[in-house]
């Protein structure tokens, strides 16, 4: 059964260029981040808690908790709708809802039925992706829970912001040698990719 395609966020162009600068995509598991999840899972009582990046392809998890696998096709992402917008996104039961019914993440395993997302929004006002919860079954979800991933999502973003405050020289604020390579070679596999002309 096909599915609705996912919203393209107004700011996509610049959306993705921010996450490219936070540097945190296929990075190592950062205890600080899956400490953060376990408590997002506990405190909500769901058994699966994410930090979900939406690159342009893919959706990545920085974190995760409940889950063994580490990226999805944007396609199937909750959160790619999540991110289109500027609050939580509350799904109670997936399977009746007509932009995820036939999403294979539904209808095959992790049978996901309902799914919260808080977005994560940068200093920019762009949103790089989302805290999220997910459970295997229908369900409500009240005020104060929302509330709650709302918190909790504010500290995942002090967690990225910390992490880029990592990469820039503390004096001028400009991006550290290696962080100032690692950006210049992402902005030449664009242009190669899009075919379009760079200078520097």
């Amino acid at each position: 059964m096909p599915f609705p395609d996912y919203p393209i966020p107004a700011d996509e162009d610049q959306r993705l260029r921010d996450l490219q600068r936070y540097g945190l995509l296929d990075t190592p598991a950062d205890p600080h981040l899956d400490r953060l999840v376990q408590l997002a899972s506990a405190v909500l009582h769901m058994p699966i808690a994410l930090v979900s990046l939406v690159d342009q392809d893919r959706q990545w998890f920085l974190a995760r908790h409940g889950l063994d696998v580490a990226e999805t096709p944007r396609r199937m992402a909750f959160c790619a709708h999540t991110i289109a917008g500027d609050s939580i996104l509350v799904v109670p039961d997936a399977s009746q809802d007509p932009r995820f019914m036939g999403n294979p993440l539904v209808l095959h395993d992790p049978q996901i039925r309902f799914y919260a997302g808080a977005p994560l929004k940068t200093p920019k006002g762009h949103n790089l992706g989302t805290l999220c919860v997910i459970d295997k079954r229908p369900r409500n979800f009240e005020p104060e829970q929302v509330e709650l991933l709302e918190l909790m999502a504010d500290l995942v973003m002090r967690e990225l912001q910390l992490r880029q405050l990592g990469m820039k020289c503390p004096v001028t604020g400009l991006y550290t040698r290696p962080a100032f390579f690692q950006f210049g070679e992402q902005e030449v596999a664009n242009a190669r990719r899009d075919q379009r002309p760079l200078s520097l």
